[in-house]
């Protein structure tokens, strides 16, 4: 600060800004966080709000919800690794009687089976489960490139996630 006439203080303009930038670019930072949203690490989850209301069912949604409660009670079972030899290597197609794909183990042939995944899509699924583990509710698929919200409710009941 500056002393003006007769003892008054002038303020210094440029660190005033300053401050003021500073906290713009505060707040833009946490902002851009909230919107793009903190994927889940050790300790971390995922809030997916792209479908609404009613794109699980009541069943899922019980489930999903008590799968959360027992994690942030710590009483959540700890999840096995699944050997290489206990994973189908036949491909998995849907049968008429209402048998499921499980996206979590079938190959890219058996992908292949969903209406509207050719061997490109199917491809980036095996690709995107390798990458980033099993998916937890089918509506994850839509993570991967090609599934959009259209693709998803063609296929949505023919999948699960064991």
């Amino acid at each position: 600060m500056q002393h003006g006439k007769k003892g008054q203080r002038r303020v210094n303009k440029t660190n005033i800004t300053k401050g003021i930038i500073a906290l713009v670019c505060i707040a833009l930072i946490f902002a851009t966080g909230l919107y793009f949203g903190r994927t889940g690490g050790p300790g971390g989850f995922t809030v997916t709000t792209q479908y609404g209301v009613g794109a699980m069912d009541i069943e899922e949604l019980e489930a999903l919800a008590e799968r959360v409660d027992a994690r942030a009670e710590g009483t959540a079972p700890q999840q096995t690794p699944v050997e290489p030899e206990t994973v189908t290597q036949q491909p998995e197609v849907p049968d008429p009687g209402g048998g499921l794909i499980n996206i979590n183990t079938a190959t890219s042939e058996g992908l292949q089976a969903l209406p509207g995944v050719g061997p490109a899509i199917a491809d980036r699924i095996v690709a995107h489960r390798e990458a980033h583990g099993p998916f937890r509710i089918i509506e994850e698929i839509t993570d991967v490139s090609g599934i959009g919200p259209a693709r998803f409710a063609d296929i949505r009941d023919m999948i699960t996630v064991e």
